[in-house]
């Protein structure tokens, strides 16, 4: 025989998925994806339980969604901050998005705003994606509060906002119907 050719191949794997889960560190993402699949993501009441994205189909009405459970972003994400680049790529192979926010943040609409300048500064394409924005953790805030927070958030909002709780069925089931239509 005669000299082989030698050379190396890096190959990049992006996760792909009809709805990819976006938002800061422990906004409820992980706990989402696992009341509406079978998915059984590690989730913990602290930050960044999350390393890797987790994969998860929804089933609603005899048609499925797949869904990504993209760890939490971090402020620089987009300039490799953390691992900010490498949740990035997988958010640019989701169909649609499903932004959710922690409501008892102390400032929800920094939040938001935080990751969609992250989405912004990483590629123009993703922070015109479709987008579902999902306040979380509804059943920690007064009723009367949460209607305050809803309306004076949605005013600033061009996308439609809606409330969850990941322990109340009726909410999730909700949150379901909604995945079906945003992803498709």
């Amino acid at each position: 025989g005669t000299l082989g050719e030698e050379f190396t191949i890096w190959l990049q794997l992006k996760t792909i998925a009809d709805m990819g889960i976006i938002g800061l560190a422990n906004a409820g993402k992980s706990s989402l994806l696992a009341a509406v699949t079978n998915a059984n993501p590690k989730i913990a009441n602290y930050q960044f339980t999350t390393l890797n994205p987790n994969l998860g189909v929804a089933s609603y009405d005899d048609k499925e969604v797949t869904i990504a459970d993209i760890p939490g972003l971090v402020e620089g994400a987009h300039k490799g901050t953390g691992l900010g680049t490498q949740f990035l790529k997988h958010i640019e192979r989701c169909k649609s998005l499903l932004h959710m926010i922690d409501i008892t943040s102390e400032d929800i609409k920094k939040s938001y705003k935080q990751i969609k300048n992250e989405l912004k500064n990483y590629s123009t394409k993703l922070a015109k994606k479709k987008e579902l924005i999902v306040l979380n953790k509804a059943d920690l805030v007064d009723k009367n509060e949460l209607k305050k927070i809803i309306k004076d958030f949605s005013k600033s909002i061009k996308s439609e906002v809606t409330v969850l709780s990941t322990f109340e069925k009726k909410s999730v089931l909700k949150i379901k119907a909604k995945l079906i239509t945003y992803a498709s």
